[in-house]
């Protein structure tokens, strides 16, 4: 019965949160909700990849591209947030000189924020509606041991081509983050040692984490570079002062790639050596 499907149980949850965090933005735009929006989207898109995958026939549906778009434009409104919060904590007790820097990436945020308030209100949870509906009937007829089965092998093949991501880490980290986060909440959709361990998801969550404020320093390397090369001269102390603070976000971003590199490796050797997955899958869903 459907009701019993991991996928569509996991589904009409993320489902409710969008929902609930979507209403919270409609009355005002705020970064939890932001935050918990986007993170919802995320686990909706692994989510279908997964039914998409599981079904192995063309499903006849697309993720909604209203949705995506949603992502996007709250996305550089998030992108921008985090980028006051390290470039204050990067810039330590001489901070006085960052107040310009402040006040123009807050009058992008206000921008964002403008353009992200029109998509929120004109958003309609139909598309949702009828995708959640041919989800239903498409799962219908495969048992819990057929979507385990199929869903192991996509993690399999997902787990592959990150490790031959792994020859150009520092390009692909990007792409990376975005593989594996699928493989996160595929994993934990399906409540299944047969997928990966706890400790492994431990590690994924690590790697996870990291390739996240990788992403985070380069949006804010990219908004300080513009800034001082739109605004500033070179003659100016300030631009000296924002170049050093590139410098360090640099630094950073270069160590938890280094972080993040040794994580993916110890990973992807853990999951070639872990004996569970060649067993039998198990049919019972927790």
């Amino acid at each position: 019965m459907p009701d019993e499907n991991p996928i569509l149980i996991y589904w009409r949850s993320e489902v409710e949160a969008f929902t609930k965090n979507l209403l919270s933005l409609k009355e005002q735009i705020n970064e939890p909700a932001i935050h918990d929006l986007r993170v919802a989207i995320k686990k909706l898109r692994s989510c279908f990849k997964m039914y998409a995958g599981v079904i192995k026939k063309g499903h006849g549906k697309e993720f909604p591209a209203d949705i995506d778009s949603l992502f996007a434009i709250l996305g550089k409104h998030r992108n921008i947030e985090m980028s006051k919060t390290l470039l204050t904590s990067l810039a330590g007790k001489n901070a006085t000189f960052l107040t310009p820097v402040l006040v123009y990436l807050q009058l992008l945020q206000d921008q964002a924020a403008a353009y992200g308030r029109s998509s929120i209100q004109k958003f309609e949870m139909t598309e949702f509606e009828a995708l959640t509906t041919h989800m239903e009937t498409e799962l219908e007829s495969l048992s819990n041991e057929e979507i385990l089965s199929r869903a192991i092998e996509i993690v399999d093949c997902s787990l592959k081509n990150v490790e031959d991501d792994l020859k150009h880490f520092r390009e692909r980290s990007h792409l990376v983050r975005k593989k594996l986060k699928d493989t996160f909440y595929q994993s934990k959709m399906l409540h299944s040692k047969n997928i990966l361990t706890k400790p492994q998801l431990k590690t994924l969550d690590t790697i996870l984490n990291c390739l996240g404020n990788v992403q985070d320093y380069e949006v804010l390397i990219s908004n300080l570079k513009i800034f001082r090369k739109t605004i500033l001269t070179k003659t100016m102390k300030e631009y000296a002062m924002l170049k050093r603070i590139e410098a360090r976000a640099r630094k950073k971003q270069d160590g938890l790639l280094a972080q993040a590199y040794s994580s993916t490796e110890e990973l992807i050797i853990q999951y070639k050596e872990n004996d569970l997955k060649h067993e039998p899958p198990e049919t019972e869903f927790a």
